[in-house]
């Protein structure tokens, strides 16, 4: 109620700062109801004024306003960024006189007469703003709290044709394996736990579409990260956790301490859940490629295409995630490329893999002809060969709306409010038009769990301005009502720089060459490069974490590779100036049988000659070593007439895959002692393949450090 007194802000005059005004800060808790109708009479608006300075304030205000309602998008975004006078000058309701202690805090309850604003415009679906302000016998204090209110008219159904919405709902979570077998962190057990505060974040955002009544009306799809259902299922049987820290400068290297996890009840009953939600008719899904790869960079830097196809990899290993869930993709041919934007180069490539629809930002899915309305969300792009797949174009604003952070104090508000007053604007823009709206929130959506549930729920009968629809009902031909055009990929710099992707392609070719060791090809390693070039890492503010990531990464492939391995050999004597070499090859894995080759020669060729090889410079020899076994190879050799007899002779042994392509490779010294007889040395060093310890990890700290110095990411490495 009102109480005289009250200075009002909007027009008072300006006032020099008071000590701790400037410490003062308004939140905002609930606006009730959400959404005025003509039935309602009173407004309420509560909250709390804070003061986090040191000095106490007295004889203070809080006061409710409100203004003319909103005509376009624009005024709105305007009025929430604070830009520009408050246009809510109209009191509706102040507090009575309360004193406010340093370092304390003040709620308070407002209420306003609901018909005033109703009275606006009776007849028509509008935004109103709210803003809450606070001052004191000198003037207005800094603090203000700016939101919206929407009314309905009673009309509405007769007079306003809703606005189509549909969700794509994101379980997408950063990588936490780099391989199969190795988890780098136990961060996805937090995230799936149920507790109490709704911490867990993939648990309320399945938790909120188990619920929410836009699911039951097909209007939710999932965007499902497949490396996220397997890191899941992984979870299911016992696991290990190998976290990495740096070593001091001066001595290089990491260390890495094991510890192995049992099985966690809370994985197998996400993945339960998760399988019982996509069985149920009407529910609807489609995956992204695995680990959600950054397409773009991957095309733009030339490892999606030729032998070096991670992207077509990453598109094949979907299957993995559509065998644990026992279900097909609703949307199989959809993709939905890092924050929604996209190159030519790669809407080829992708049409060519099998996309025939793209999930594109509306800022880059712009309308043409001068529209001054949100136009209808689907439109058709063209390859360079004159294809026409289909874009549906989220919007950009409402990603940002939804994707805030909303577990802050008043954030579900305040993101709250503003959906509200955006959607409701989009139908007001043109009431008879029923167009259709994507709402997609950021792949790393992380909202409370009352916020996720109130988006879905908040699409029946009590929004008389939305209807909820499908996604495929939104790609149909008669809903393609306006023209959008493609502008200009925006995103270049937020790609992974070529330095990084070439590390990434060294990893993809040892992986790639270790899997075709198996009778049967396994690619299970090749989801470590995938990994690592997951939209997650993608930007700069995430670049320390992809660096991170990927040195982890390359460390456990190295390891995997590394167990096929020579033995360590000790020094023989031979008589004469021919003798045989021994070299005993490993296999160290738990299982799988392999079938390896081993090519054996001097540097240069021809210092040392291998009589029973049809090429006497090299020695080659093809054999199949089961798990946990080892086979040894016995290799004839003789000095060449002529040769040297007192020095060291440098000997190349590689062990290759059947086709040819490198596994590991060391160089070892083979020192001739005489002409009567040949001593043979075999210094292999620490007689492990890969050197994956002290002086690799310190090398390449040097290196990274390097990179990031002179580095021309982005743009300018491609």
């Amino acid at each position: 109620m009102l109480t005289a007194g009250f200075l009002p802000v909007a027009t008072a005059p300006a006032q020099a700062k008071a000590p701790g005004k400037d410490q003062v800060s308004i939140v905002l808790e609930n606006v009730a109801p959400s959404v005025l109708q003509a039935k309602h009479k009173t407004l309420t608006i509560k909250g709390k004024i804070v003061n986090a300075g040191d000095t106490a304030l007295t004889g203070v205000q809080v006061q409710a306003q409100y203004g003319t309602r909103f005509t376009t998008r624009a005024q709105l975004a305007d009025f929430a960024s604070g830009a520009g006078a408050n246009p809510a000058t109209a009191a509706l309701d102040v507090s009575r006189t309360f004193d406010l202690p340093a370092n304390g805090t003040q709620p308070f309850t407002l209420k306003g007469d609901a018909t005033r604003l109703a009275a606006i415009a009776p007849s028509d679906l509008s935004v109103f703003p709210l803003a809450v302000t606070a001052a004191d016998a000198e003037g207005p204090f800094e603090a203000e709290a700016r939101t919206f209110v929407n009314y309905v008219p009673k009309e509405a159904k007769k007079t306003i044709k809703p606005t189509k919405v549909a969700f794509v709902w994101p379980l997408i979570e950063a990588p936490h394996r780099t391989t199969d077998t190795e988890f780098t962190d136990d961060g996805l057990a937090a995230s799936l736990d149920p507790d109490d505060t709704g911490n867990g974040r993939l648990d309320a955002l399945l938790d909120a579409v188990d619920t929410g009544s836009a699911s039951t009306s097909g209007a939710v799809t999932l965007a499902i990260d497949p490396s996220l259902v397997t890191d899941v299922d992984a979870m299911q049987r016992p696991y290990q956790v190998v976290e990495r820290t740096d070593s001091p400068e001066d001595t290089g290297g990491t260390s890495a301490k094991a510890e192995e996890k049992p099985s966690n009840g809370d994985a197998k009953n996400w993945l339960s859940r998760l399988r019982a939600y996509v069985d149920e008719e009407g529910h609807q899904f489609f995956l992204t490629p695995y680990a959600d790869v950054d397409s773009v960079s991957l095309v733009n830097k030339k490892m999606a295409q030729g032998g070096v196809n991670l992207l077509k990899a990453a598109y094949a290993d979907k299957t993995l995630a559509t065998d644990i869930l026992d279900a097909n993709e609703t949307y199989g041919k959809l993709t939905w490329p890092g924050n929604g934007t996209i190159n030519q180069a790669t809407i080829d490539r992708l049409y060519r893999l099998g996309t025939r629809q793209f999930l594109l930002t509306s800022d880059q899915l712009q309308p043409v002809g001068g529209l001054s309305r949100t136009p209808s969300a689907a439109h058709n792009v063209e390859t360079s060969s004159g294809k026409r797949p289909l874009a549906l174009a989220f919007d950009e604003t409402i990603q940002q709306v939804v994707s805030g952070n909303t577990r802050a104090e008043g954030g579900a508000l305040a993101a709250r409010q503003r959906y509200l007053a955006e959607t409701a604007m989009i139908t007001a823009e043109a009431p008879s038009d029923g167009r259709t709206l994507l709402v997609v929130p950021d792949r790393r959506w992380n909202p409370s769990p009352d916020f996720a549930k109130f988006l879905l729920g908040h699409t029946d009968a009590r929004s008389a301005w939305l209807q909820p629809t499908t996604l495929g009902a939104i790609a149909q031909p008669k809903n393609r009502t306006d023209e959008r055009q493609l502008v200009t990929y925006p995103d270049r710099d937020a790609e992974f720089s070529r330095t990084y992707l070439d590390r990434v392609k060294t990893m993809y070719n040892k992986a790639a060459a270790f899997g075709n060791l198996f009778t049967e090809p396994d690619g299970a390693l090749l989801r470590a490069p995938m990994r690592a070039t997951s939209n997650s890492w993608r930007g700069a503010v995430r670049r320390e974490s992809a660096y991170d990531f990927l040195d982890a990464a390359e460390d456990s492939v190295n390891a995997e590779v590394g167990k096929i391995n020579l033995a360590s050999e000790e020094v023989k004597q031979l008589a004469g100036s021919s003798g045989m070499l021994r070299f005993t090859a490993v296999n160290e894995l738990t299982e799988g049988q392999v079938t390896i080759k081993i090519e054996i020669a001097t540097d240069p060729k021809g210092r040392l000659v291998f009589p029973d090889s049809e090429n006497p410079d090299v020695f080659t020899a093809t054999r199949p070593i089961d798990a946990g076994q080892k086979d040894t190879f016995m290799v004839a050799v003789k000095l060449p007439t002529g040769g040297s007899i007192d020095n060291k002779i440098p000997v190349r042994v590689r062990i290759l895959n059947e086709a040819g392509q490198e596994i590991n490779s060391s160089t070892i010294d083979v020192s001739t002692t005489g002409v009567s007889s040949v001593g043979v040395f075999i210094t292999i060093g620490s007689l492990a393949l890969l050197v994956i310890g002290v002086g690799f990890r310190g090398m390449r700290a040097r290196r990274r450090r390097k990179e990031e110095e002179g580095r021309d990411d982005g743009a300018a490495a491609g």
